[in-house]
């Protein structure tokens, strides 16, 4: 196992895939359908194939985090889960940072504990699955970059003028080897948004959390939540961003659906947050009706009409 904290993009992806399984996420599938489109509409242009299955579940992070259940619930989802992603034969990627962060937690559980994973296998094994192991997770903010120049040469919408600021999210920044960005300064978002035409903003609080931690965005929202994302949001304002992208669906629910609660407390920022598929869909000239942009709370029309698309576009 590669024990190298930053790699290469052709390191962490040395063959570009023919085709991937993409691990649908619960709240990005529901919360901002468009993400997911995007996602397959960006691959269908790089002439990579995407196959998913009605049959994986949620990646069970939430409950986890939350104390929900058991651990060894969450190991036999797991296991189930990547049971059928080796049916496939196909590497898995996700676009949530917390699948990617459980997935490659939990997986890791089992590849060094021998016990747990047959733990695992005798809970899923009665309905059928079995969970042989090895896999690698990777997240599609990995394979963007990997094909960042293939990416560039694509778009027809530049995103000429559009001041974007990136946030990156915890759960992949936090893992400790084989990933493709110093944890502490990344730039690779930024690198993504030249490549589409647009300028990155270094915003101060860039590197700060959503913040929603899944419990607390439910539980603690006005004495945790909403006063660390004024403070983000505020040094974004302050430098000028105009457009925020995630690539985390967790975050995007924090960052989009908590403005008209800091609003009503005076505190009106009015910046559309996006993950980073739509904003790469939308400059490769993927038409807007399939990016879902009518799930957004703060509504994405201004950036819209800055870049001369309208509806039909």
């Amino acid at each position: 196992m590669n024990r190298v904290r930053v790699v290469e993009p052709d390191q962490r992806i040395p063959e570009v895939p023919e085709a991937i399984f993409l691990f649908r996420s619960c709240t990005g599938s529901m919360e901002y359908p468009g993400t997911e489109n995007a996602i397959k509409e960006i691959l269908k242009l790089l002439g990579i194939e995407v196959v998913m299955d009605p049959d994986q579940t949620c990646c069970s992070g939430y409950l986890l985090t939350c104390s929900g259940y058991l651990p060894e619930f969450s190991l036999g989802v797991t296991a189930r889960n990547m049971s059928i992603i080796e049916k496939s034969g196909l590497p898995p990627y996700v676009f949530c940072n917390g699948c990617y962060g459980y997935l490659s937690e939990l997986t890791h559980i089992m590849e060094h504990n021998p016990a747990y994973k047959d733990m695992a296998n005798g809970l899923i094994g009665s309905l059928g699955y079995h969970y042989k192991g090895g896999n690698n997770i990777f997240h599609v903010q990995e394979l963007y970059y990997r094909l960042k120049d293939e990416i560039a040469g694509k778009v027809v919408r530049p995103l000429n003028g559009l001041r974007v600021g990136c946030h990156y999210g915890c759960h992949y920044l936090a893992n400790q080897y084989g990933i493709l960005d110093d944890g502490g300064y990344p730039a690779f978002h930024e690198e993504l948004i030249e490549a589409l035409g647009g300028t990155p903003v270094f915003y101060k609080e860039r590197q700060m959390c959503c913040g929603y931690s899944v419990g607390r965005g439910f539980t603690h929202k006005e004495e945790l939540v909403q006063p660390h994302l004024y403070k983000k949001f505020k040094s974004a304002r302050e430098a000028g961003v105009e457009l925020i992208t995630t690539v985390c669906p967790g975050c995007n629910v924090a960052l989009d659906r908590e403005q008209p609660a800091l609003a009503k407390k005076g505190y009106e920022f009015d910046i559309p947050v996006i993950d980073m598929g739509q904003l790469i869909a939308l400059a490769l000239g993927v038409p807007v009706e399939k990016l879902g942009f009518g799930a957004n709370t703060v509504s994405v029309d201004k950036v819209l009409k800055k870049l001369g698309v309208g509806k039909g576009d």
